[in-house]
C-alpha cells in the first residue's frame, strides 16, 4: 500500500496504459474524394497518431470474361488526388499510404480490407455532388452496418 505525502510527488510516476493504435481509412469508389473528408480523415490519423490508408476501390468489369482480365488503376485524376492526400498528410506528421484494389464488389472487398487491416476508423469519402446523394447514404449505411468500427460522417 502506498501513502501519499501532500505537497511531493510520487517517487514512481504512474505509466499511461499502452493502447493499440488502429490505421484511419479514407475510401473512395473511384471517385473523387471530398477535401473536407479527407481533411478530417488526416486530422484523426494525426490526433490517434495512427497510419492512414487512403483507398481506391475500382469495379471490375465480370460481364465480359476478357473485360475482367484488364485491371484499371482506375481515374488518373483521382489517382493523383489520393497521392496530395498523401503528401499532405505526410507533411502534416502522419504515416500515409495509398491502396488501390480491384474488385467485381467493391463493397465487400472493402469490408475484407478493414478487417485485414485492422481499421479503427473509415472515412467515407467520396464527393457527394458526383457520387450521388441516395446512393452516398445507402452506401454509408451498409458500411456502418457491416463493420466493427467507427464510421464517418456521422449521418
Amino acid at each position: 500500500m502506498t501513502t501519499a505525502v501532500r505537497d511531493r510527488a510520487p517517487a514512481v510516476p504512474a505509466a499511461p496504459e499502452r493502447t493499440e493504435r488502429r490505421p484511419v481509412m479514407l475510401v473512395s469508389f473511384d471517385i473523387s474524394f471530398d477535401d473536407a473528408l479527407a481533411q478530417s480523415a488526416i486530422e484523426a490519423a494525426l490526433e490517434a497518431g495512427s497510419e492512414l490508408l487512403i483507398c481506391l476501390a475500382v469495379t471490375l468489369p465480370t460481364a465480359n470474361a476478357n473485360a475482367s482480365a484488364r485491371r484499371t488503376m482506375g481515374n488518373p485524376v483521382v489517382r493523383e488526388q489520393m497521392q496530395r492526400i498523401c503528401d499532405a498528410a505526410r507533411d502534416a506528421g502522419a504515416e500515409a499510404k495509398t491502396v488501390l484494389y480491384n474488385s467485381p464488389r467493391p463493397m465487400h472487398a472493402l469490408f475484407g480490407v478493414a478487417d485485414s487491416h485492422g481499421i479503427g476508423l473509415i472515412v467515407f469519402g467520396p464527393d457527394r455532388r458526383r457520387y450521388g446523394r441516395l446512393r452516398f447514404r445507402w452506401h454509408l449505411r451498409r458500411i456502418k452496418r457491416n463493420t466493427s468500427c467507427l464510421v464517418l460522417p456521422l449521418e
